[in-house]
Order: structure tokens, then sequence, then C-alpha cells
């Protein structure tokens, strides 16, 4: 099975000094899985809206069963110019709905959500970017996992981005992720675990 992951640092692994990250962690143990980690720093979703296509068609085959994993949405709610997001709720959402919509064409999808920030405000429009991605989901019939507020109220995330740059943890706070997204029932479908 190949499974292509797009998204930010986050699902690149930034901060994890083992340089697994949380989809490095979710498919210990399963050398059958061939991962292509397609996260970049920085991006937001309409970054990856741009490069997604021709990076997964580059890896999808006919030969074994893929996947697609999208995970973003922290850079869209950073804060820009004038203390709004870096793209509008609106924005993401319809990026989202694309990125959902198309993956689907060429092989099963998953999203999972982003993970919590410590700033108050950041913090309040991620949870509500949140909520929107999963509803978005369910209408969609995509499996959403959302890691949210289960990071958020470990402490271990925030403790450790605190520690650290201030957004991305260390080994503790990716394995806590990933400890959250291979026991989802939807993710061990997803890779055809049950």
């Amino acid at each position: 099975m190949r499974i292509l992951a797009f998204g930010d640092s986050f699902v690149a692994g930034v901060g994890d000094p083992d340089h697994q990250g949380w989809l490095g962690r979710a498919l210990a143990g399963r050398p059958e899985v061939t991962v292509y980690n397609l996260g970049v720093r920085g991006e937001a979703s309409a970054d990856i809206a741009r490069r997604w296509a021709a990076e997964a068609q580059a890896r999808l085959t006919e030969a074994e069963p893929c996947g697609i994993v999208f995970s973003f949405g922290r850079n869209d709610a950073n804060a820009a110019g004038g203390g709004g997001s870096r793209l509008s709720p609106a924005e993401s959402l319809k990026t989202a709905h694309l990125l959902l919509t198309q993956g689907a064409r060429l092989a099963p999808v998953l999203m999972v959500g982003p993970p919590p920030a410590e700033e108050p405000a950041l913090a309040a429009r991620l949870e509500a970017l949140n909520e929107a991605f999963k509803t978005l989901c369910a209408r969609l019939k995509v499996p959403y996992l959302d890691v949210l507020r289960p990071l958020a109220v470990s402490g271990t995330w925030l403790a450790e981005a605190r520690a650290g740059d201030g957004a991305h943890p260390g080994a503790g706070g990716y394995q806590l992720m990933a400890d959250l997204i291979a026991a989802h029932p939807a993710w061990r479908r997803f890779i055809g675990q049950d």
C-alpha cells in the first residue's frame, strides 16, 4: 500500500528529534506501507492546492492500493497583517473542499485536523476551523480525525512546543498524535489494518 500525505510542517514532523513526526510513528512496524511524506513547512492549504496533484500523479499506481491524507490548517489560521488569519475561514473551507473532492477522484482520502496552539486568538481560530473542517468532511463522507482537543488537553504537545520553537513539539507530542491517529477506527480502515 502507498500513503501520500500532503500538508504542512506538522506532517513533515518539524521539531521531532527522531525525524519521524506523527506520520512515521503512526505507521511504525508496517513495512508493507510505502509512505510519501509530502509535508512542507509554512504551507497553507492554498499552497498545497497548487502542488498536490502533480506530486500525487507521480506516486499513485494501479499496482497496489493507495490512499491520500490531507492535514493542514495551522498556517491558514496563523496571524497575517491586520491581526486576522492568513487565509479566511471561507478560503480554507473552499480549498479543503477542492482538495478532498479532487483527491477522492484518484484514491481514498482521509483528513487529519490541525493540532492546537497556545496563543489564545490563534487557538480560537483553530478551534473554529477544526469544527468547520469536521462538518465539511461529514458532508463529503471523508473520514476526519480530530486531534486538536485531545492534544491540547494532554498538555504534552503545548509544553513541548513552548520548550521548542513555540509551534512544533518534540518526540513526545508527535508520539501522542500518532497514538491518537493509529487507534482511530477510520485510520485503521484507511491503512487496511481492519
